[in-house]
């Protein structure tokens, strides 16, 4: 977009710690048989999926007399898992705990610890607990994949992707890390190899929206927008309520172009996610490209109101107030974006346009030069959208 598109990947759809830690329930065999229907009927419902079932169930269980040591960490590993899925993190880790000090070997319990402890943001004490868990089990792909979660929200993507490497290893269908290595590799700007292991998590899952939508950002970021719609529009038939997914296909199309079926696009995002401030910045462009003045400038507006100082609905509201001829308006929000971001090439074009309308021609001059400079098209990219500037007239 002139200003530039506020587009995103859905990584928190999957470096995504908790999500996995169901695998980890525990699959040790009973050492004793339950004589009794309702205990049998209470580990069905501790090992189940639902976890206000699972918390009485499991609490029958340890409450109960006769459970040994190896059948009441399960039944405290279980437990914590449910108290983990409800977000109470706290007992979740204590029940984690009270299951190691009983079994000490326990992978499961450390690798759920782990998970936990990310959850609370304590990266530091979560990844230790996965080394724990790995050296216990040393092919447990799931450990190795969480851990590299793990690295990634500490700032190691080096010792992440090793992770997601030999996860990959022990387990080849394992579509999560593929996922999370792509996720990786395009923070890194690497999106030539996030799309590779996105595609291959999408062979393994062809219909996980989350993996689309991220492969479609990275379509979207390399420029090819037809293969970026084409993943939006799977990800949405298969997620119908997913804003940011309407707001990348509005992106898409809008680069393409195709300015009103992005402003319906930016408009869906919008309805399913009011607060969307991105959405709303996007919409002003294209509104204000498609000669929809005034919408362009309510949407920036209200960009900005939810969103105070925002680069992007800055920068964005100084070209519609270009297109309305209003250069003092324009050169306020560039300015005001510029102090921010001071290289933003859309903002410096912008307000050497602005100057110059104003008769500031020395300051014009050397604002568009310097734009060019950082992006040499952006001169093409005004010109398309009739705001080019004027000729520079050589000194006698």
């Amino acid at each position: 977009m002139a200003c530039a598109p506020v587009f995103q990947f859905n990584h928190s759809s999957r470096h995504r710690i908790l999500a996995a830690i169901c695998l980890c329930f525990a699959l040790l065999t009973l050492s004793t048989v339950a004589s009794a229907q309702s205990e049998t009927e209470n580990w069905t419902r501790c090992e189940g999926k639902n976890p206000d079932l699972s918390i009485r169930a499991c609490t029958a269980l340890i409450q109960s007399a006769g459970q040994d040591d190896e059948n009441l960490a399960v039944a405290l590993n279980n437990r914590g898992i449910a108290y983990d899925v409800k977000g109470q993190h706290d007992l979740a880790i204590a029940d984690f705990t009270h299951a190691i000090q009983l079994k000490p070997d326990y992978a499961g319990a450390f690798s759920n610890r782990a998970s936990a402890h990310a959850a609370r943001g304590e990266f530091d004490f979560a990844i230790l607990d996965f080394n724990q868990a790995i050296q216990l089990k040393p092919d447990d792909a799931s450990a190795f994949n969480l851990r590299g979660s793990a690295y990634v929200a500490m700032g190691q993507p080096d010792l992440a992707i090793a992770d997601f490497n030999r996860a990959i290893q022990l387990k080849p269908d394992l579509a999560d890390a593929y996922g999370s290595r792509g996720n990786t590799y395009a923070d890194q700007r690497q999106f030539s190899s996030a799309i590779a292991d996105y595609t291959q998590a999408l062979r393994l899952h062809p219909s996980d929206a989350a993996t689309l939508f991220d492969r479609g950002a990275a379509y979207l970021v390399t420029t090819q927008f037809d293969s970026a719609i084409a993943d939006f529009d799977r990800a949405i038939r298969l997620r119908p309520n997913f804003p940011e997914a309407f707001n990348n296909r509005g992106i898409a199309r809008h680069k393409k172009g195709q300015e009103l079926q992005a402003i319906a696009d930016f408009g869906q995002a919008i309805r399913l996610q009011p607060n969307y401030a991105a959405a709303y910045s996007n919409r002003c462009v294209s509104h204000a490209i498609a000669g929809s003045l005034q919408a362009a400038l309510d949407d920036c507006n209200h960009a900005l109101s939810l969103r105070a100082g925002d680069l992007s609905a800055l920068d964005s509201r100084g070209l519609v107030y270009l297109r309305m001829k209003n250069p003092a308006a324009a050169l306020a929000d560039y300015n005001a974006a510029l102090a921010v971001a001071p290289n933003k090439a859309t903002s410096l074009f912008g307000r050497g346009i602005a100057r110059q309308m104003q008769g500031d021609t020395a300051s014009a001059e050397a604002d568009i030069a310097a734009a060019k400079a950082i992006q040499p098209g952006v001169a093409e990219q005004f010109s398309k959208w009739g705001l080019a500037p004027s000729p520079v007239r050589s000194k006698p």
